[in-house]
């Protein structure tokens, strides 16, 4: 398995209003027109002992509501969850990804957050 290599990501927007953030997720594209890998904090919560709740909400709860798309992750985005909930519902990640269609956030990658979560949503810059 090869270790995600280091990326270098430039702060966005705030993640709140969640119109705003929408509207530069949507504007964050490369020169051939396909979608930037950003990365944000998500809510992401357990409905069942082995699943999650597939729409994730930016930030907070009453956050951005975005679909959650794991396909692309060797490990599922549930086995992420109940690994950093630590017995709770909910917990926030921080999740790189590509807004695919307007609403679809295509999970890249996790991280668990470590300290505070970020108030701004970033971008990939490439070098």
């Amino acid at each position: 398995m090869t270790p995600e290599p280091e990326r270098t990501f430039a702060d966005g927007p705030a993640l709140e209003p969640g119109e705003a953030l929408l509207t530069w997720l949507k504007a964050q594209q490369d020169a051939m027109g396909r979608p930037k890998r950003v990365r944000l904090p998500v809510v992401v919560t357990m409905t069942s002992p082995l699943g999650i709740d597939k729409t994730g909400h930016v930030g907070t709860a009453k956050g951005l509501a975005l679909e959650l798309d794991d396909s692309s992750m060797g490990v599922s985005l549930a086995d992420h969850v109940r690994r950093t909930a630590k017995g709770e519902q909910s917990t926030v990640l921080l999740l790189d990804g590509l807004l695919v269609d307007g609403k679809t956030f295509r999970v890249l990658w996790v991280q668990q957050l470590k300290g505070t979560a970020p108030t701004v949503a970033q971008v990939e810059v490439t070098k």
